[in-house]
């Protein structure tokens, strides 16, 4: 099964706006404003980019394998943005050489890796000593829905048939830890009720006929809902701050 085609640019917008709390609290404690040099992994349309930029210090490298989008990012006019240096490589090859960056993020990206581990560990090699790994990524094992609509399965299903991890965010701690960070935790809170614009996500996933029946009922439900929280719909997001021992501290064999 071939994975789906990445979220466009309206929708990767509007994940990027309802992870902007969590982001912006985990960028804070990893001291994004003292950065120097920040790796962005699976930077899509850039739609994060610019606040790296104009929260970093120094200069954001904005990697993704799909040399396409990039291509699109510099027609729309990336490649005048200042201290922003777009580059086509693979989360699990990291192009650089050790200890090149002192802040790597990824949102959204470790679900749809074969090998997170390998890219945790990439990120690890590149980080120099008292930088941080920041990774925000969902967890649909532990998704929360009333009524039961059936949404939980369909994502859970949908996603490894197309060879997603869709319970990656539970990993996290461990792939981080495993790779000699100190791992700091928080589950995001729940900003808003549930938003139908949520569910597109859902389209390009391979999904059964059953499934993409509880989805389209899901819409009307959440179309006809008199109250904001008469339906409650909840993927938990796992927010990892992962730092690099400084010189001189001990880290795991």
């Amino acid at each position: 099964m071939s994975v789906p085609e990445r979220p466009g640019l309206e929708l990767s917008r509007a994940l990027a706006r309802w992870l902007a709390g969590p982001r912006s609290r985990a960028l804070r404690r990893a001291r994004i404003g003292v950065r120097e040099r920040v790796l962005e992994v699976g930077c899509g349309h850039g739609v994060v980019t610019g606040e790296l930029v104009r929260r970093a210090r120094g200069q954001v490298v904005a990697l993704d394998r799909d040399a396409e989008i990039l291509l699109g990012q510099r027609r729309a006019g990336w490649a005048a943005v200042p201290h922003c240096w777009p580059v086509a490589g693979d989360a699990e090859q990291l192009p650089f050489a050790d200890a090149s960056f002192d802040l790597v993020l990824f949102e959204n990206v470790l679900l749809w890796l074969g090998k997170a581990e390998a890219a945790i560990g990439e990120a690890a090699r590149v980080l120099r000593p008292g930088g941080c790994v920041v990774a925000l990524e969902p967890d649909y094992g532990g998704m929360l829905e009333q009524p039961p609509m059936g949404l939980r399965d369909a994502w859970l299903d949908g996603l490894s048939r197309a060879g997603a991890d869709p319970r990656v965010g539970r990993r996290l701690p461990g792939l981080c830890e495993g790779a000699g960070l100190d791992p700091w935790v928080e589950l995001a809170h729940i900003p808003r009720p549930a938003e139908a614009e949520a569910l597109a996500l859902l389209d390009d996933l391979p999904l059964s006929d059953a499934e993409r029946q509880a989805v389209a009922e899901a819409r009307q439900r959440l179309a006809g809902a008199c109250g904001e929280w008469e339906v409650f719909l909840h993927v938990p997001y796992v927010l990892v701050v992962a730092a690099h021992p400084r010189v001189g501290a001990s880290r795991p064999s």
